[in-house]
């Protein structure tokens, strides 16, 4: 039987550098009797992240004041320009790039309506991509006369590749595109967009045209973001939006959106920003949040760059293959659909550690 507590006492990796993955998992406070194969879909706080709110929290209770003047964790004083300079980091981008939210549907809202565009141009994406990503088109669209155009960019996610996917999006751009919006990672297949050859085709299309006619990639980033071992600044999109309380095992309620320095003119405020009056800064939906909880992402940040993220990468690939190889051979049917228990797609440029498979009545 594992002794939780004793591994709780445990740091997670080890003098030699390595991780202690047990260790790690003892960190979380989940229910013992489950095996908890969703956490992608609201993490659980480690012990670093619970132990850094409620630091942070007391000192709210104490003398809410300390917000404007300053919020301190063990290590130093946290607030936004820490918060955005520690997702810089992460992202691969400088801190000046990044806005805040709290969630990946609002940064969606915050992007879509703040694109600057005319009546009967297009946002283009897929079936595919989240609801929430599709709404936050459609009610931008509805408000400022344009449309929402759903394409397909493959038949079958399990033969599709990177090239015909690209290929599928440069035939679909029109004149009158002006967003091309994707999901980095598909919650409803598992399939990554090659998103860098979907940029080559974005940047091609744009040739020629004006700064009011450019197509802009908007990515939907949430399920790749410390999941997998990219940096999203260097995708090539001119926006990525996501969600931090996910791969990330960020405090619940916090997100972000990076704007290429390049496409800042682009986009309008939508909110006053509590954050700045200016650059891309002043994206950031203001109001009084839980504050305890958006300046300990650091710490968030600190353990996955501890942990490292080609090796949190791996692992995810690691478990999510055994859940795969194990669903196949506990089917009923194991002549159907195999590549939904093995692996979603033969490109290896598209494929994930997410395991999704078919729902039957």
């Amino acid at each position: 039987m594992i002794c939780w507590r004793v591994l709780r006492e445990r740091p997670v990796t080890t003098p030699d550098g390595r991780v202690d993955w047990d260790a790690l998992r003892a960190q979380f406070r989940l229910e013992p009797g489950w095996a908890n194969l969703a956490l992608f879909y609201l993490a659980s706080h480690p012990r670093a992240v619970r132990e850094a709110v409620d630091h942070l929290s007391a000192q709210v209770d104490a003398n809410p004041l300390v917000v404007p003047a300053g919020l301190a964790l063990p290590d130093g004083p946290t607030g936004w320009p820490r918060v955005r300079q520690a997702l810089a980091a992460c992202l691969g981008g400088r801190a000046e790039e990044i806005a805040m939210t709290a969630s990946t549907s609002i940064g969606l809202g915050v992007v879509y309506n703040g694109v600057v565009t005319r009546p009967g141009q297009e946002f283009l994406l897929t079936e595919l991509d989240h609801n929430s990503h599709r709404t936050a088109a459609r009610l931008a669209a509805e408000k400022h006369g344009n449309t929402v155009r759903l394409a397909s960019w493959f038949a079958d996610s399990a033969t599709a590749t990177a090239q015909g996917i690209a290929a599928s999006v440069g035939e679909a751009i029109r004149p009158n595109t002006r967003v091309v919006g994707i999901t980095w990672v598909q919650s409803s297949t598992g399939l990554r967009m090659p998103v860098r050859a979907v940029a080559d085709v974005v940047r091609r299309a744009n040739e020629g045209r004006s700064p009011a006619d450019r197509c802009l990639l908007v990515v939907d980033g949430v399920h790749g973001l410390a999941a997998v071992d990219e940096d999203a600044a260097g995708l090539g999109a001119d926006v990525v939006i996501a969600g931090t309380h996910k791969w990330l095992f960020g405090p619940r309620g916090t997100g972000l959106i990076w704007v290429a320095p390049d496409t800042l003119d682009q986009l309008r405020p939508t909110f006053v920003s509590f954050i700045g009056s200016g650059g891309t800064a002043a994206l950031s939906p203001g109001g009084f949040l839980a504050f305890e909880h958006a300046f300990a992402l650091p710490v968030a940040v600190a353990l996955h760059e501890q942990l490292g993220r080609a090796r949190v990468a791996a692992r995810v690939t690691q478990l999510s293959t055994r859940v795969k190889q194990g669903l196949w051979l506990c089917s009923r049917d194991p002549a159907a659909d195999v590549h939904q228990f093995r692996q979603r797609a033969s490109d290896s440029q598209i494929r994930t550690a997410r395991c999704c498979f078919p729902q039957r009545e």
